[in-house]
């Protein structure tokens, strides 16, 4: 084995003894956020007020007859990303669930007026992963993709957007 690790370089992956700190060794990278004020700076870092327009166009608009979260475990929390800044949005807030004092699951919606935009629904995991800033307008949570009959001229809101999908 020492003439291995001489000629190429390696060193054991297991050491012959176990280091007296191995046990404050961890290999958890996740991020465990502790309060909605940690999530939701977090949500701006992760969601910034360009990728947030990006995103918001009239074909992205959530429709209404998919499933957002549900909130049915632990502790709400919510929050308000760029709230001292002009967004051009009523609103840009995320609310989730906190299971033992940590974030379990969090949805982040904007609103203007009449439409409402769901950017994501994650967990901690999510934050691993760039967000969908440009996601294609056809999938079925989207307006883009409502039955032509609810795109007619006669479902048409005042600013230009398509009607979400009317509901009996």
């Amino acid at each position: 084995m020492s003439i291995l690790i001489t000629v190429w370089g390696c060193t054991q992956a297991v050491p012959d003894k176990p280091s007296e700190n191995s046990s404050e060794v961890t290999t958890e990278t996740q991020q465990k956020f502790a309060s909605p004020e940690e999530v939701t700076s977090a949500l701006e870092a992760r969601w910034s007020l360009d990728d947030i327009k990006t995103y918001c166009i009239p074909e992205r608009r959530y429709n209404p007859m998919c499933q957002n979260l549900v909130t049915d475990v632990g502790v709400t929390w919510e929050g308000a990303l760029h709230e001292n800044v002009p967004t051009g949005f009523d609103s840009i807030s995320w609310y989730g669930t906190a299971v033992e004092g940590r974030l379990h699951e969090y949805s982040l919606g904007v609103s203007r007026g009449e439409n409402y935009w769901l950017l994501e629904i994650g967990n901690v995991n999510s934050f691993d992963r760039q967000p969908r800033v440009a996601p294609d307008p056809s999938g079925p949570c989207f307006i883009g993709s409502a039955p032509a009959e609810n795109q007619g001229s006669g479902n048409s809101d005042s600013d230009g957007f398509v009607s979400p999908v009317k509901r009996d």
